[in-house]
């Protein structure tokens, strides 16, 4: 099932209606007169709606009640309920919880593999999902073993589609570590699969390979490699190649806390009462030229006081995605893109000596 939540990419920015229209339906749930399926479809719209506007912790509470109200019919109805809990740990990762997200992705994965067979599509798409969590909370060694795992219970089993997909992304983390020689070696093991032969991979691995040919790329030989890659005119612009994000003064600030608790040193830069840790949020919409190249990045909606967002739209700026085949007939403008970002900072707990 696909997430209301996870459509914020493709949002055109028009105002949300959030009254009688989605909170009578999700009333009517709360007093136990829904199915999961509609239960599902009417707390992640409310939650939606929530998160829009940067009520993070309501969204939260919302979903979380959900997923109290279903879980225990994840065996009749496992599709709906895990998509309660990804909306869940979508608004989570955002928050800056890690334990949340952590655990509704693990509820996630469970009651698909729980209570599907392993050639659904469902637990195909959710076969790279625990690798995925630990990539997003920083943990590159857990990715990759969750990877590696899942290929190999793929390959186990049969299963070409989870096997190549997780395959596809132990290349990526390996070159976005910087092992390109296993990054590598890894896609010309792919390349020997039959089901590398496959459109669909084979375009898919021809990224990857682009991917990592343009990290060391610049000018006139990046743009050469990017308009190597036609695409049809239906497909979405994959990201090539981006600069890291600048960091701003709290950023650095926040840095330098967190090696300090990585090494169990004292914290350099103590928090003082009035430092505030609200949740800051922003929504940028670009165009993404034929050319791959970014234009127009502006912020179109965002939280009080954002002093990065600056950052953002330099960095924005700065992307490369695939070229596109251009038509005469076809808009010059190219592709537009709504992303939400979320400054946040993770919950600790201060341990005392």
């Amino acid at each position: 099932m696909s997430l209301i939540l996870m459509l914020l990419a493709q949002a055109t920015g028009d105002i949300v209606i959030t009254g009688k229209r989605l909170e009578e339906p999700h009333a009517q749930c709360v007093r136990g007169g829904c199915t999961p399926l509609r239960d599902a479809q009417a707390s992640i719209a409310l939650a939606e709606a929530r998160f829009r506007t940067g009520a993070y912790l309501d969204a939260k509470a919302l979903l979380a009640a959900a997923i109290g109200r279903n879980r225990g019919k994840a065996s009749t109805d496992p599709k709906p309920v895990a998509a309660i809990y990804e909306a869940y740990a979508t608004v989570a990762l955002h928050e800056g919880n890690q334990f949340d997200y952590r655990r509704a992705v693990a509820g996630q994965v469970r009651t698909l593999r729980d209570n599907l067979p392993p050639t659904d599509p469902a637990v195909l798409a959710a076969t790279t999902a625990l690798g995925d969590m630990w990539l997003k909370t920083s943990d590159n060694v857990k990715a990759d073993q969750a990877y590696r795992s899942s290929e190999e219970a793929a390959l186990k089993i049969g299963n070409e589609r989870g096997a190549m997909l997780a395959g596809m992304k132990r290349a990526w983390l390996a070159a976005a570590i910087k092992r390109p020689k296993d990054a590598r070696a890894k896609l010309d093991e792919l390349d020997q699969r039959p089901i590398a032969q496959q459109p669909g991979y084979r375009t898919a691995l021809k990224v990857l390979r682009l991917r990592l040919a343009a990290q060391e790329a610049e000018g006139d030989e990046l743009n050469q490699l990017i308009r190597s890659l036609g695409q049809n005119q239906e497909d979405a612009p994959v990201l090539v190649k981006a600069p890291p994000y600048e960091l701003d003064s709290a950023a650095r600030l926040e840095e330098i806390r967190q090696r300090a608790r990585r090494f169990g040193d004292p914290n350099p830069v103590p928090f003082k009462s009035t430092d505030k840790d609200a949740i800051q949020w922003a929504d940028f919409g670009f165009w993404i030229r034929p050319d791959g190249r970014t234009a127009e990045a502006e912020v179109l909606r965002q939280s009080d006081r954002n002093p990065w967002t600056a950052l953002v739209l330099r960095q924005i700026a700065e992307r490369r995605y695939t070229a596109r085949p251009s038509a005469p007939s076809e808009d010059a403008q190219g592709y537009y893109k709504i992303e939400r970002l979320t400054r946040r900072s993770k919950y600790v707990t201060q341990r005392t000596v």
